[in-house]
């Protein structure tokens, strides 16, 4: 009788230990079926934006005119006299810097996003590495100015680098004053490592050439 009273508290202890546990599992557990907060307007335009200025890059890079135009800025067909004179412009700066094989399209980030109440713009950073027989490797850093009428849905763009920052703003006259445009600029990545070695080694020699003891002359 007194076993079987036993047995009987030792299973009721080990079922009250069992859902401690359980219980401590579940508070120190994470939830994962939380629901994430929406979206805000500035990241969906941000997200569009992106897709839209791939989109372009990739039709530049591959030669797709069609889409390419489809993708551009109306204004800035119109500047160059209508589709035949954009589409000459576009693909003589094309084949005037052609990507070799090797090459992948550009890598864009975004740079800067703004809105009023009709109308989005954006600036977006494009990087093409690329190689130079003489120099060796090569990083172009240009900007696609984009714009959206339909609360950043859907954009278009300006290719900066194939006009100058004057231009741009005759070509997209709705373009926002307090939008800004970097300069365009080029780097030759081997030469500027091959600098900074060359000035870290003179700091280096500098710094031992103080540190050298001072030997003095005997009389």
């Amino acid at each position: 009788m007194i076993k079987t009273t036993m047995r009987i508290v030792t299973c009721a202890l080990l079922i009250c230990l069992s859902g401690i546990a359980n219980a401590q599992d579940q508070t120190t557990t994470p939830s994962t079926t939380d629901p994430s907060l929406p979206e805000s307007d500035t990241a969906i335009a941000t997200r569009n934006a992106l897709q839209f200025a791939d989109s372009l890059t990739r039709a530049n890079f591959y030669a797709e005119w069609d889409t390419y135009m489809n993708l551009s800025a109306p204004s800035a067909i119109k500047y160059y006299g209508g589709k035949d004179g954009f589409k000459e412009h576009v693909i003589s700066i094309h084949y005037r810097n052609e990507p070799k094989t090797e090459e992948k399209p550009e890598k864009l980030q975004m740079l800067t996003m703004l809105n009023d109440i009709e109308t989005w713009q954006c600036v977006i950073e494009k990087v093409r590495e690329s190689w130079d027989e003489g120099r060796g490797k090569v990083k172009t850093t240009t900007y696609l100015v984009g714009e959206s009428t339909d609360n950043g849905l859907t954009w278009k763009f300006i290719d900066a680098s194939h006009n100058s920052l004057v231009n741009v703003i005759y070509i997209m006259p709705s373009v926002f004053s307090k939008l800004e445009i970097p300069e365009g600029k080029v780097v030759y990545v081997d030469e500027v490592a091959t600098q900074e070695a060359a000035q870290a080694e003179q700091a280096a020699k500098a710094a031992a050439a103080k540190k050298k003891p001072v030997v003095k002359k005997t009389k």
